[in-house]
């Protein structure tokens, strides 16, 4: 789509140059943009980053102060932001759990030592020693929707907690097995 009006900010690739316009594809917006040559910088991407004045967030790929980042790891000897912007955020994490469905959810959750396995990898631990056990939840809709381990919980973060995600991985992980020779 061509549009007239580029968003500030937004990083994008140049497709074509047409006397003195610029066609820039903007992947945060999955648009391309027609836009006036003198509207445009360029910038060494290699330049951006927590330890630098300015980042990208991977949802928007708009170019902002990373301020505008929440702290993702603290242990770790400088801050480490999140890739998406705090606005990005908003969209992703959807909605918490209600505090009255954490505690429900953790009055059941399996006791640490105990034997379990976890209902996605199917693999056996021993609950708080051998993997870490957590609540998931529906961003959609904030309630709890059973334990898995750790790893999985990170896995379908990954994913988006989205099965249209999932059904490309398997797709995807199908087409290459029938790519070996």
């Amino acid at each position: 789509t061509m549009m007239s009006h580029f968003p500030q900010n937004s990083l994008g690739v140049v497709e074509d140059v047409v006397q003195g316009s610029i066609q820039v594809f903007l992947p945060g917006q999955s648009e391309s943009y027609m836009v006036s040559s003198d509207a445009v910088e360029q910038i060494d991407i290699d330049k951006t980053g927590d330890e630098h004045p300015r980042k990208i967030c991977n949802v928007c790929f708009v170019l902002k102060d990373p301020e505008e980042f929440s702290v993702n790891q603290r242990n770790t000897r400088r801050r480490v932001r999140r890739p998406s912007c705090k606005q990005c955020r908003l969209d992703i994490d959807r909605r918490n759990m209600t505090r009255r469905a954490r505690e429900e959810a953790l009055r059941n959750m399996p006791p640490r030592g105990s034997l379990w396995r976890c209902p996605i990898c199917r693999k056996w631990s021993i609950v708080g020693i051998t993997a870490k056990v957590v609540i998931d939840h529906d961003h959609r809709e904030g309630g709890a929707r059973g334990y898995i381990c750790e790893s999985c919980n990170t896995g379908l973060g990954r994913f988006k907690n989205g099965e249209d995600f999932l059904q490309n991985a398997i797709q995807y992980l199908r087409q290459s097995e029938g790519g070996r020779g």
